[in-house]
């Protein structure tokens, strides 16, 4: 006679636990790096009471003159311009837990509160991406890379040119890849080669040097193969309420439930088309 055998799969499988874990296995976020770099001198004017910061802007003086003597100069007027940077977006993210979900459930609040703001945070980004439009007329600041999507030192000279043809600070510049254009830099031999680089070793570590041709670089895949090469005045946008996150119990409305809103109220706004460069 055969002998029975008892297994955890069958014969005990009613009386082996399960555990559950109350570490999340967290998914894979898109980096954002845009809005910690744009400009955002304006924040504070506006916090206190307003809905539109006006922005002026004066031009330079025509080139002075040398004065013989005796003579009389003419004096010259300026007339400066004015932008708006008004503040008319509210991006929201809201999420209602049932009380049962709460009390019978691991603990979660933390996690999705931090998941609501990061969507609050990626789309302030996607904003910022969809708003910055560099120049198109003469000088042109959209340019095309110079082999299909292919990144290259020849198109990030060529970018770097036309800001420093508009005089744009050398400092504070930024540059944004995406995947594909990020591993092309790998291929650029003087930004790899321990005979040019001063800091970091890129071709062990896989990371970049903290800047490249005066750019301190930065990756994110929101970007769709467009490198963007920017001074970080070129753009501002102002919070009047940064994140913001109440909860309601909806137990008033009959339901046994918490529902959580999470708010940013804010504006944005290109102030040269002349500061950023685009390559797709």
């Amino acid at each position: 006679m055969a002998d029975d055998i008892i297994t955890a799969g069958s014969e005990f499988s009613v009386i082996v636990p399960e555990v559950w874990s109350r570490r999340f296995y967290d998914v894979l976020l898109t980096q954002l790096p845009f809005a910690p770099i744009i400009n955002k001198d304006y924040e504070g004017e506006i916090q206190n009471l307003g809905d539109t910061v006006k922005i002026s802007t004066f031009p330079e003086f025509d080139e002075a003159q040398i004065l013989p003597e005796g003579a009389r100069n003419d004096a010259e007027a300026l007339t400066p311009t004015q932008q708006n940077l008004v503040i008319d977006t509210r991006i929201v993210k809201d999420f209602i837990i049932t009380n049962r979900a709460q009390l019978q459930s691991l603990p979660h609040m933390d996690k999705l509160r931090d998941l609501a703001i990061f969507s609050i945070n990626k789309k302030i980004q996607e904003r910022i991406i969809t708003l910055s439009i560099p120049s198109s007329s003469a000088p042109d600041h959209q340019i095309a890379y110079d082999s299909g999507t292919t990144l290259v030192l020849a198109d990030l000279l060529e970018g770097k040119e036309l800001l420093d043809t508009q005089n744009v600070p050398q400092g504070n510049r930024h540059l944004v890849l995406d995947a594909p254009q990020l591993n092309d830099i790998f291929n650029i031999t003087g930004f790899t080669s321990s005979d040019f680089i001063t800091d970091g070793a890129p071709i062990q570590t896989g990371n970049l040097p903290s800047a490249l041709l005066g750019f301190m670089p930065y990756f994110t895949t929101e970007v769709s193969a467009v490198t963007h090469l920017f001074h970080s005045s070129y753009f501002t946008m102002a919070a009047q309420q940064g994140i913001l996150i109440k909860e309601f119990d909806l137990g008033v409305d009959g339901v046994r439930a918490a529902r959580v809103n999470v708010d940013w109220l804010g504006g944005f706004k290109q102030l040269d088309n002349k500061r950023t460069v685009q390559i797709s």
